[in-house]
């Protein structure tokens, strides 16, 4: 691959991705967006324009593009799948919306695709992996700072996604069911689902939970609540706890790991802090403040550069089985294991 990689952006409608990473790759020195695609002419237009690349409405045009590196969808997931098996034909690497596809029937098409051409893949579910803070808090666990991981707990109340775009209101594509493969809690948990598979290297075998509507009855059969309790290979327990319940501006987000020599929380939308219970000196809770986030598409980029991308179609499948898993187990009452 060019140095300077180039990246086409196929659809803006997963617009906080999308347009994260184009100011995000703009800033980095290492790749930039040379093509966008969005089937908003105004909004795709004007983007395009702000970072020098070229723009068109047709999605497939620029996945299939010989003038560009890497292709970045930010599109419905609905679309995705064609997409992104279109894209690893034509030999590009692939940074993928999340989550892939509507189904893991679906996503093992992109996984065929991606494997016939030999393609990298990785979903932005996976930021996690090349963000700083989290890989230190990686590099403290396998040190053995809170000893062994028995339980984790990941929590995320937001608020309804009514923003179709930056300082906009109105219904959105996630309100779709045509368009998501679920609602409040895929929406996030599945960042979190990677993160604990990664985090505790270790995969899952059993999930249940409770999933529906405590607030907004209104998006049903799309839930705006759910809890799912997950079962590790290593033994580990984790909840996972995701909702669209919160309201604007007074979003929770937080995650636990209680292990045996000590528990360490990561609470950026309270505290603002790292704190780690357990090995210190004096005893008691040592306070870290948490830097500013690293951007993921800059990171997915310098990774692929380096050959050593931190995730896989694999791990995309992974997270995409455990979240059906959930809402198989919620609906039905039972444990279903992985």
């Amino acid at each position: 691959m060019a140095q300077l990689l180039r990246v086409g952006l196929v659809g803006l409608d997963h617009w906080y991705a999308g347009l994260g990473a184009v100011d995000d790759l703009a800033r980095s020195g290492t790749a930039r967006i040379t093509q966008i695609a969005h089937r908003d002419p105004q909004r795709g237009r004007e983007t395009a324009e702000k970072y020098g690349a070229t723009f068109t409405t047709d999605y497939r045009a620029v996945a299939t593009s010989p003038e560009i590196d890497v292709v970045l969808t930010a599109c419905y997931c609905s679309e995705n799948a064609d997409l992104s098996t279109a894209a690893a034909a034509t030999g590009h690497a692939i940074i993928s919306v999340k989550p892939i596809s509507m189904s893991v029937a679906e996503a093992r098409r992109i996984e065929s695709a991606v494997r016939a051409a030999g393609v990298r893949f990785i979903s932005l579910e996976s930021g996690y992996r090349v963000n700083p803070t989290f890989t230190t808090i990686r590099g403290w666990v396998d040190q053995g700072r809170i000893g062994r991981i028995l339980t984790a707990a990941t929590v995320l109340r937001s608020s309804l996604p009514t923003q179709p775009w930056p300082g906009e209101r109105g219904r959105t594509w996630w309100l779709d069911t045509a368009k998501t493969p679920g609602g409040g809690w895929i929406d996030h948990s599945i960042y979190h689902i990677d993160f604990l598979r990664w985090i505790l290297r270790s995969e899952i075998v059993s999930v249940s939970g409770d999933v529906g509507n405590v607030i907004h009855t209104d998006i049903a059969p799309l839930e705006d609540y759910g809890i799912a309790n997950l079962v590790f290979a290593s033994g580990a327990r984790a909840s996972v706890e995701v909702t669209w319940t919160g309201q604007p501006g007074a979003s929770v987000h937080r995650i636990e790991l209680i292990g045996t020599e000590g528990t360490l929380v990561w609470d950026p939308s309270i505290s603002g802090r790292i704190l780690i219970g357990g090995r210190n000196e004096p005893a008691g809770w040592l306070s870290i403040p948490i830097p500013q986030p690293a951007g993921t598409a800059a990171g997915y980029v310098r990774a692929l550069q380096s050959n050593a991308l931190p995730a896989s179609i694999d791990d995309a499948i992974a997270n995409l089985a455990a979240c059906e898993a959930f809402y198989r187990a919620a609906r039905t009452g039972s444990t279903v294991r992985l």
